[in-house]
């Protein structure tokens, strides 16, 4: 009895804790996400990523045309990051949405897939889950080796190279030119925090009858 009772204090915890969160969890970027795999933002568990950038080199705020995040995506066949349908007039006019994996190297891109929106659908043959980089830019910047383009950006969107990003260039087209924006990528295929927990309940309940028979024998 006392380890079926220790089992349901490990639930009685993980709730108390607030280890798991809502689906439809939203990061908010508050600082900037930065521009390379060594300075993205973490995102983990979370559906929808809000965040800002700056076409204007002489206003207030710092000159930010690219955001970088890292990101786990769980169900490669069900991926899918968008930036809406251009319905809000606050949100960028015309953003891009490349897509890297764990090492910086291209794997896809989408620009104008909706209007002048953006939506990347499913992973190319051969790439599985795992931890995967996600930028948002204005288009007219796109990611370089350091030297060459890493997609054909301002063409068929195909990969160009398989070196990992070392930077990016450019400069913002119209209607994005001078001026700041939000912009906003919902996602589908990537892991919950309630999900994860479901599964961390199932084995502590797993774990808890395991003791519980043995006890009894």
């Amino acid at each position: 009895m006392k380890f079926r009772n220790l089992g349901y204090s490990l639930v009685g915890m993980v709730s108390f804790l607030g280890l798991s969160a809502p689906a439809g969890a939203t990061f908010i970027e508050v600082d900037d996400a930065g521009d390379s795999t060594a300075t993205a933002a973490n995102v983990y568990g979370e559906n929808r990523i809000e965040g800002s950038l700056n076409a204007n080199p002489f206003g207030p705020d710092d000159f930010d045309l690219v955001d970088l995040f890292r990101i786990k995506i769980g169900q490669p066949s069900k991926f899918m990051a968008s930036t809406g349908d251009g319905s809000d007039p606050f949100l960028i006019a015309d953003p891009v949405l490349y897509l890297f994996d764990s090492a910086g190297r291209a794997v896809a891109m989408n620009d104008d897939a909706d209007g002048s929106q953006s939506m990347l659908m499913g992973l190319p043959l051969g790439y599985g889950s795992g931890f995967y980089f996600l930028g948002v830019s204005f288009a007219g910047v796109e990611p370089t080796d350091g030297t060459d383009p890493l997609f054909d950006a301002f063409g068929s969107g195909g990969v160009l190279s398989a070196n990992a990003l070392g930077g990016w260039q450019g400069d913002p087209l119209t209607p994005n030119f001078d001026i700041p924006g939000w912009y906003a990528v919902d996602f589908t295929g990537v892991p919950e925090p309630g999900s994860l927990m479901l599964l961390a309940l199932g084995l502590l309940g797993a774990a808890a009858t395991r003791r519980t028979r043995t006890a009894t024998v």
